[in-house]
């Protein structure tokens, strides 16, 4: 980067090191919540996305909320599997519990993740992501190529995993077993039959969770299970991929922690929730000490909160 002559040229070098610097001046996650007396809604949205440090993956594990969509904390691990999400879990139970507010979660379908959540909450409802699911189909068959056939069984697929009624759902499941189970199949070739056989197994796969919803439909409703994991997840996604990986081991905690700090404090524009646009993550939580968060928050400049917080 160029800038004036008296500054001089400003390399990537120098870049990082301010990075660093400013990261190591933040106070951690759980202090800036208890500061501002954050009260969580209790419906909490779980996800792991992959990173690359000096070549190597590392999972970054992430809890929010599903009101605000503000980050209620993270851990980076060496891999997404129970003893990273048992001890994020353990860590964070504390917190999310104080106020004794535990409505539901909402999660991939993740074996290792639901085994977590099975022992640390066990009396609390766990939803399917409705995304994850949908995304699972269209990895099986192309949403864009692919014959007919493949074209509607996926469309059936993605209609009973929307499906507003258990018995909508059942409804689309059936017609997916009666093209696999009727005479005209034994003339399809294999690939076909396969990519049948994979969707139904995904529609039936941890299926008393997918349809948590319906048993709790006052608590869990569409918008909370479908694109709000992936909006947070793909945040997250697209600067971790900009950034190609992170050189150093020294540095990810603290990169790590910024974008997170970046992600809380960086106002909508284009949600599909209109009344968020113009608004930051955390200012969104019902319960907060307005106060206190517009100290933070003052001033023209895109990063004054920054500067008002270090």
């Amino acid at each position: 980067m160029k800038t004036s002559k008296a500054v001089g040229r400003v390399g990537k070098d120098k870049i990082l090191k301010i990075i660093i610097n400013v990261a190591l001046k933040l106070p951690s996650l759980v202090y800036l919540n208890q500061e501002l007396n954050i009260i969580w809604s209790g419906r909490y949205l779980l996800d792991g996305l992959f990173f690359s440090v000096a070549g190597k993956m590392k999972a970054l594990l992430i809890l929010s909320d599903a009101k605000s969509l503000d980050i209620i904390d993270y851990e980076i691990a060496k891999q997404e599997n129970y003893d990273s999400w048992f001890k994020f879990l353990a860590r964070v139970k504390v917190n999310i519990s104080r106020n004794d507010i535990q409505i539901f979660f909402v999660s991939d379908g993740k074996r290792g993740l639901h085994q977590a959540l099975s022992e640390l909450f066990p009396n609390i409802p766990v939803q399917l992501c409705l995304v994850h699911k949908l995304r699972r189909i269209y990895q099986i068959i192309p949403h864009i190529r692919g014959d007919g056939y493949d074209r509607l069984f996926a469309r059936i697929a993605s209609l009973a995993i929307t499906a507003p009624l258990k018995e909508i759902y059942q409804s689309y499941l059936n017609i997916l077993l009666g093209f696999l189970l009727s005479s005209d199949s034994d003339y399809w070739d294999k690939s076909r039959q396969e990519k049948l056989k994979r969707i139904i197994g995904v529609l039936r796969f941890q299926k008393s969770k997918l349809h948590m919803r319906y048993q709790y439909s006052r608590l869990i409703n569409q918008d909370t299970t479908t694109n709000i994991l992936e909006g947070i997840n793909s945040f997250f996604k697209e600067r971790l991929n900009l950034m190609r990986g992170l050189k150093k081991e020294t540095n990810v905690e603290l990169i790590i922690k910024l974008l997170v700090y970046y992600y809380r404090f960086h106002q909508f524009t284009s949600s599909k929730f209109k009344e968020r646009n113009g608004k930051r993550p955390i200012e969104l939580n019902q319960d907060i000490d307005r106060h206190k968060l517009g100290e933070i928050i003052k001033g023209k400049e895109p990063y004054s909160w920054i500067r008002n917080l270090v």
